[in-house]
């Protein structure tokens, strides 16, 4: 073991101990492939060949038997003749089965097995004289024939028979008696192989454990590194293998990072009067440069980032993607509708049409999950009454947003947009079929609303709310849900209609 570890590296050790394991497994998985296939087989063989013999007999002494025991005078011929004939089956079905191949048995056993082929042959030539001598009647006949011929010739095959059955039987055990003793043989071999594969296996997780042991230490002085605790104790080498040199190699960038590190704090030390003396300036300087910065952004042209979607549409175009036109041409509308001043007023069709863009990028994403319905009054002008920019796309995008999106079978979300002149109001509903809210979380959106808008999940809500506060006071932003079955956003905006002041609110 010492010797490999001051010869062979980390990786060829490993590489041999697996060599030898796999060696050692295939060895055992030929052992069991050879008793499985050769040594079974032939015992198989052995055991299927005796009882294709017996079989084989059994069949002639059916027939001799019954030929024996039968009363010529006044028997019945034709239970005779299917008893012979069940006999003639058995002993053909069986002697195809008796094993008489040379190289398979022994020079004796070949011998017998081809005299009983032959006398077999003579004898089931006589069985078909004595059916057909049966099946007429001829009972003289058949008596003669049995007494004659089929006395002497069974006789003989019974002898045949006998003989090689006994000599199989003899071979056999001879077989058996060797096949047991190389069967034992490979039962010693995989023993060993068995011994070798758990020593290698014992190698492998001792080499694998006195690895971890110095990993486990570097990992606990990484951590402790990380946290800037640069005294640790350094990790223990006790071998020259590339862990010993990892090892080393890490407690000397250790020392080399201690060392750093106690330099840039004295020359931190040093420098942290000059940074208290210029902290003022570089405050000043850092108000300076953002204010440049944001002066700097500002300045962006809002038209070359609608130049480079139209850059990207044309694109589309070429490369015959539908999906991507869509979308481009949606984000670029709700850049641009973005992009102007939300105090001003815009005529509703604007704001329907910007809805309809919006709608079709989630349509694109979300395919037939959502779905867009609105139900507007046949009494209102799109095209001049006017509502504040970006009131009712926030609605839309919170109801698809937190209402349908999060329902696995999507829904639909509704605009249903009428006059009331009475109350001189513009009344707008976006409802959805969503996940709806419960009574708490409800009152605690209502709450939201009446703040000004920062952060948080429906933003969108508040901003509408608050704008809506700087409008008449009959503008107002009502909410309504109830799990399971959606939410529902009413806006009641002032009734804006053609031959009125559109002034700026």
């Amino acid at each position: 073991m010492h010797w490999f570890q001051r010869h062979m590296t980390l990786k060829g050790r490993i590489v041999l101990f697996f060599a030898a394991f796999f060696a050692a497994l295939l060895v055992q998985l030929y052992i069991n492939h050879y008793q499985s296939n050769v040594i079974l087989d032939q015992l198989d063989r052995q055991t299927g060949n005796f009882h294709s013999i017996s079989q084989f007999s059994s069949g002639i002494e059916s027939q001799l038997t019954a030929l024996e025991n039968f009363r010529w005078e006044n028997g019945d011929l034709n239970a005779l003749a299917q008893t012979l004939q069940m006999g003639t089956t058995t002993a053909d079905a069986w002697l195809r089965h008796i094993d008489s191949a040379l190289n398979e048995v022994g020079k004796e056993q070949y011998l017998l097995a081809q005299a009983v082929r032959t006398t077999y042959g003579n004898y089931d030539a006589l069985m078909e004289q004595m059916q057909t001598l049966l099946t007429t009647g001829d009972a003289t006949g058949a008596a003669a024939l049995y007494y004659s011929e089929i006395t002497v010739c069974g006789g003989y095959l019974e002898q045949y028979t006998s003989e090689l059955l006994q000599t199989a039987i003899s071979e056999g055990q001879s077989t058996y008696t060797r096949l047991s003793a190389l069967n034992e043989r490979l039962k010693t071999v995989q023993a060993v192989t068995s011994l070798l594969c758990v020593a290698l296996g014992a190698l492998v997780v001792h080499t694998v454990w006195r690895l971890m042991g110095p990993v486990q230490q570097m990992i606990v002085a990484s951590r402790a590194i990380g946290q800037g605790a640069f005294d640790t104790p350094d990790v223990e080498v006790q071998q020259g293998d590339e862990i010993g040199q990892l090892a080393r190699a890490f407690n000397r960038m250790k020392h080399s990072m201690a060392r750093q590190v106690n330099t840039l704090r004295e020359k931190n030390e040093i420098e942290r009067q000059l940074h208290r003396r210029e902290t003022e300036a570089l405050e000043l300087q850092n108000t300076v440069e953002r204010a440049r910065l944001q002066h700097l952004r500002s300045q962006i042209d809002p038209h070359f980032l609608f130049n480079t979607l139209g850059v990207i549409l044309r694109v589309s175009d070429e490369e015959k993607a539908p999906r991507t036109r869509t979308l481009i041409t949606a984000l670029s509308q709700l850049l641009r509708y973005s992009l102007a001043s939300n105090d001003l007023l815009v005529p509703l069709s604007r704001e329907v049409r910007i809805i309809d863009e919006f709608y079709a990028i989630y349509h694109v994403r979300f395919g037939e999950r959502v779905r867009l319905i609105w139900h507007m009054a046949d009494d209102i002008d799109l095209t001049e009454t006017m509502v504040p920019s970006f009131i009712v796309q926030p609605l839309v995008e919170n109801a698809f947003k937190h209402g349908i999106i999060p329902q696995e079978t999507g829904g639909t979300v509704r605009i249903t947009i009428r006059r009331l002149p009475k109350h001189r109001l513009l009344y707008i509903a976006v409802q959805d079929d969503g996940v709806g809210m419960d009574r708490t979380h409800l009152q605690e959106v209502r709450l939201s609303l009446r703040e000004v808008p920062e952060s948080g999940q429906h933003i969108g809500l508040s901003n509408v709310a608050a704008r809506l506060r700087l409008l008449d006071p009959p503008g107002r932003l009502d909410l309504h849900a109830a799990p399971d079955k959606g939410t529902r956003a009413v806006l009641f905006l002032p009734l804006i209609e053609p031959g009125e002041e559109h002034d700026d609110v």
